[in-house]
């Protein structure tokens, strides 16, 4: 019976002394998983290149399709859709339009 308490007790000591990964620590054991933003629209296995932003674009409704330098996962795109000009920022990691502003009138 003392043989089956101490393998007891030693295993208890053990339980309590495991230390957790350093993301399992900040991240506070998942319990805020899903709740940003960022987790609804992951990450691509890659990046797309110019012509898959391009395309992308396209297939939103937006032609004259114009980018900028693509910096940080994000890319600057000047395209029209219907009468307007619009600066888009575009995540090229995520595939999402993250920001539009109206430029000017087409034409």
């Amino acid at each position: 019976m003392t043989k089956s308490i101490a393998i007891a007790l030693a295993a208890l000591l053990l339980g309590t002394s495991v230390t957790l990964p350093v993301q399992a620590q900040s991240a506070g054991f998942g319990i805020f998983f899903g709740d940003e933003e960022s987790d609804f629209f992951p990450e691509r296995i890659t990046c797309m290149s110019g012509y898959e932003v391009r395309r992308a674009v396209a297939d939103r409704g937006y032609t004259n399709v114009y980018l900028n330098v693509m910096t940080d996962k994000h890319v600057e795109v000047r395209a029209t859709r219907g009468d307007w000009v619009y600066l888009l920022d575009f995540n090229y990691c995520t595939g999402r339009i993250e920001d539009r502003t109206q430029l000017r009138p087409a034409g």
